[in-house]
């Protein structure tokens, strides 16, 4: 009789297990169709060919080139922050510095973790004088970069020379205001 007890209680435990793996394989398969998450659906052909286009074009330093695709990019999908942050620096090399904030701004508040976005704010914002805004950006950028981050360390050394030069700049403000009767 506890033979046979035992016996069901494997049988019983076996099926179940035989249902959990066959539901988790359901759950694979559905996820895994073509053309629901996967990039072989014609838009993500598409963003695809359009994103490396337009990082060919920046490496090539063909900036207006860029800017079109990451505009074809943005028409095709807003919400990728990455074309944001890429379409702000193309702006930036162009020296269409008010353009290129607004680019990195909209790419921060698509998702804000998005450490680039910091970044470019951060060399766009000194570009139009803004220093405090500049610091506070490159904060932001040296607190959600990663250690290994191949900007880091120019980011520290900006950071640096941008407090210099404001502390600089105070202290001449000071001296004049003493010396003015």
């Amino acid at each position: 009789m506890k033979t046979r007890f035992i016996s069901k209680k494997y049988f019983m435990l076996s099926i179940a297990l035989i249902i959990l793996v066959v539901a988790g394989v359901t759950m694979l398969i559905k996820y895994e169709q073509p053309g629901r998450y996967s990039s072989t659906n014609t838009k993500s052909k598409t963003i695809d060919r359009h994103f490396t286009k337009a990082i060919e074009y920046m490496q090539q330093r063909q900036y207006e080139q860029a800017v079109a695709e990451w505009h074809k990019l943005m028409l095709l999908n807003p919400d990728i922050p990455e074309v944001q942050v890429n379409m702000g620096f193309s702006l930036f090399e162009l020296g269409k510095y008010e353009t290129a904030r607004d680019f990195f701004v909209s790419a921060m508040e698509r998702y804000s973790f998005q450490a680039n976005a910091y970044y470019g704010l951060a060399i766009v914002s000194e570009q139009l004088g803004d220093m405090e805004g500049a610091m506070g950006a490159m904060r932001s950028y040296i607190h959600l970069a990663k250690d290994n981050d191949k900007f880091i360390r120019k980011a520290r050394s900006a950071l640096w020379e941008w407090e210099r030069q404001l502390e600089a700049k105070r202290k001449s403000e000071v001296d004049n205001k003493q010396t003015t009767p």
